[in-house]
């Protein structure tokens, strides 16, 4: 028997790269997992590979910073499926990079819509039928961003931070029916959205990485399984780094590198 036999997830931006991975890993542990997504034709592509991989999925189109299209997305879920186990709040876009500024109103508010007001429409949406069934595991996607910032990138690192206080604060609000809420911060990941940042800096981000390698998709998506898990029942409001240890290192240890001989 698999982990997560006869329970349903669903998964924003779920679509390709890190959702991609997530559906794919929940699917094979056995959740008939929801792909939602506001791309349709990759989503729906989404949901073919994994029946072909012999796991169960279907595909919804959504725009997390619809309120209403989020209430009647989920509604439609439950309605299908009976219940609503697992939501992984992944929906998000990096945003152009500018000086905070000159940062446009129209690119602060867009990111924060999408990464901070659809996490919160979507936890708000789906906790509903988790409390009716005194059972739920949310993860939210943050972002190692939300330790250390990111130079040009106020929207995004604001986000990040905000989405941990909506997991500490829901994760409090929930406990009492059951519902673990967690955060994940990924680092470094290999997809599209950081190839432009790896062609130019590969080999110094992985030389920086105590692990000495950059991330996976599947890295992501097995911390996500994990908190998606019974496995996980003692945690809550908590968050998973996966980074390979990239956050712990400074401009001293790289120093204390050079005099400590390789002996040692």
């Amino acid at each position: 028997m698999k982990k997560l036999d006869g329970q349903t997830a669903i998964v924003t931006g779920a679509a390709r790269g890190i959702g991609k991975a997530i559906c794919e890993k929940l699917s094979g542990e056995g959740a008939f997992v929801w792909v939602t997504d506001i791309q349709k034709d990759e989503g729906e592509k989404t949901v073919q590979e994994i029946h072909e991989s012999g796991g169960k999925a279907d595909f919804l189109q959504l725009d997390v910073r619809d309120a209403d299209q989020v209430i009647s997305t989920v509604d439609l879920i439950y309605k299908s499926s009976g219940r609503i186990d697992i939501l992984v709040n992944n929906a998000g876009i990096s945003g152009n990079p500018a000086p905070v500024d000159l940062m446009s109103n129209e690119e602060w508010k867009d990111l924060l819509d999408i990464h901070v007001n659809g996490s919160f429409y979507c936890l708000k949406a789906a906790a509903k039928y988790m409390k009716m069934q005194n059972y739920g595991r949310i993860i939210n996607m943050s972002s190692l961003a939300s330790e250390t910032s990111l130079q040009g990138f106020a929207h995004y690192a604001a986000a990040k931070y905000a989405i941990l206080g909506l997991t500490e604060t829901s994760a409090k609000d929930l406990a009492s029916y059951n519902i673990t809420v967690n955060a994940l911060k990924p680092g470094i990941i290999r997809s599209t959205l950081t190839d432009s940042i790896l062609a130019v800096a590969e080999e110094r981000i992985s030389a920086s990485t105590p692990l000495g390698k950059i991330g996976s998709l599947e890295d992501v998506a097995n911390a996500a399984c994990f908190l998606a898990s019974p496995d996980s029942r003692f945690l809550t409001g908590i968050s998973i780094i996966v980074d390979g240890g990239f956050r712990l290192v400074n401009e001293m240890d790289k120093v204390m590198n050079e005099m400590i001989p390789s002996s040692i």
